[in-house]
């Protein structure tokens, strides 16, 4: 079986042409939902200004630029709190349930309107980044309680083919009946496929492996990520550790 999917690449810089962003809007919704809740919201960012102060906390290439659309999606079980009946317990819409369930059809949104988009013969990038400043996000976006930005994605028509990055061997991320083996050949021998990538890409090369890549994320900045916890609890979850 053929699939476009098995030839994702993350695309950063795109044409000045508009996409059919009615259509998107509603293959976001289309998408699977867990209990049907529909716990998201999707954002469409068309004011210049605000796009500048998501790209500022991003940090992203892709959003220094003019074109492509700019979608935000947003845990949200508060449209579902305003619905039921007043004095109600709503803590199976703020507990930890709740918010994975918000959490699945955001990821799930976005990667729907991310497939269909490349099906379309577009392009986009996910913007993990707009967690470099959640609280700065929710205050832009004018967030209400119990809900929570999650997810960037940029889609547009490419204006650039860069190589599809390598992935990791089947046999070490995918099992049968239980957790798949350590391979360390075949990861050594992966870790010498990301290196070629990144020596020989047509852009931004660089000396760079998988190993090199696992290693610097152990002191990336996580700019206000550690601050997620007590975001979320000010936003209205009820998530405690133990």
């Amino acid at each position: 079986m053929k699939s476009v999917a098995l030839y994702h690449r993350s695309i950063r810089r795109f044409k000045p042409i508009p996409v059919d962003v009615a259509t998107l809007e509603a293959v976001a919704q289309a998408t699977s939902s867990s209990e049907f809740l529909q716990s998201f919201t999707m954002i469409h960012i068309t004011d210049a200004t605000l796009r500048a102060k998501v790209a500022k906390i991003s940090g992203s290439a892709a959003l220094n630029q003019p074109n492509g659309a700019l979608f935000i999606f947003v845990i949200d079980t508060g449209r579902d709190i305003r619905l039921i009946a007043p004095g109600s317990d709503h803590h199976h819409f703020t507990n930890w349930n709740a918010f994975l369930a918000g959490a699945f059809d955001v990821t799930l949104a976005a990667q729907n309107v991310l497939a269909a988009a490349e099906r379309a013969g577009l392009g986009g990038v996910m913007l993990g980044s707009i967690l470099n400043d959640p609280q700065q996000m929710i205050d832009l976006l004018h967030l209400p309680r119990y809900t929570f930005p999650l997810l960037g994605l940029m889609v547009g028509v490419p204006d650039e083919d860069p190589q599809a990055k390598p992935r990791l061997p089947h046999a070490v991320v995918v099992g049968e009946n239980t957790y798949p083996a350590a391979d360390p050949a075949a990861i050594a021998a992966y870790d010498h496929a990301v290196a070629a990538y990144y020596a020989h890409r047509d852009t931004g090369a660089r000396e760079e492996s998988f190993y090199s890549l696992i290693q610097r994320h152990l002191t990336a900045d996580q700019h206000h990520r550690d601050e997620i916890g007590a975001i979320l609890k000010a936003q209205g979850f009820d998530l405690p550790q133990g």
